[in-house]
């Protein structure tokens, strides 16, 4: 039974984290959130009890679709920055500026 509950109470942890992480990026007014610490392994956890597999398997499902959200919101702050940087820093005044938002 101690494994069981040590178990739920890394997986409350990790499920506390992975929901600040959400929400931290979820808010477009954000800073980048409040820093949630850092993790280090929980020790004496041994074998996951049968009874948790599923709660461990929405975990692991969570955590793969935040990585995905973080992954797409990357490469689209990779594209403004690319699109930001190939616009020169000076210009003739005289000359137009256009600028491809679709490529």
């Amino acid at each position: 039974m101690a494994n069981l509950a040590v178990w739920q109470a890394a997986l409350d942890d990790l499920e506390n984290r992975l929901d600040a992480a959400a929400r931290s990026m979820a808010d477009s007014t954000s800073d980048g959130g409040a820093a949630v610490g850092e993790w280090s392994v929980p020790t004496g956890l041994g074998a996951i009890p049968e009874e948790l597999a599923a709660r461990v398997q929405d975990l692991l499902h969570n955590q793969h679709k935040l990585i995905g959200e973080l992954e797409n919101a990357r490469n689209v702050t990779l594209k403004h920055l690319a699109a930001i940087r190939s616009v020169p820093p000076e210009r003739d005044a005289r000359a137009s500026v256009y600028l491809d938002v679709n490529g």
